[in-house]
């Protein structure tokens, strides 16, 4: 965001109303063991498939998978995309 445009949205104090100009995401959302993919082998739509139908249906799972987790993300940051920064906790704790 350049200054002219925060000085609109914002006035001339900065310091005024900072939680405004800042988005965060949820940490819990983007931690690593929310967004790490595993799927078991005793996954009961993969009893009995054996070979590449077995393949193809677990790179279907991680597609969908990677798919709703970069879905959030995307929705996260078109909600705070006027906003002068945002914040993304990663690796916490």
């Amino acid at each position: 965001m350049l200054y002219d445009q925060q000085e609109l949205y914002y006035g001339l104090d900065f310091n005024y109303c900072a939680n405004e100009r800042i988005g965060y995401l949820n940490p819990f959302d983007i931690c690593e063991e929310r967004h790490t993919f595993r799927i078991g082998d005793d996954n009961i739509e993969l009893l009995g498939l054996e070979g590449e139908e077995r393949v193809k249906k677990i790179a279907k799972f991680k597609m969908e998978f990677e798919a709703k987790y970069a879905f959030y993300i995307r929705m996260a940051l078109l909600k705070y995309q006027n906003r002068e920064s945002v914040v993304v906790p990663y690796n916490f704790g």
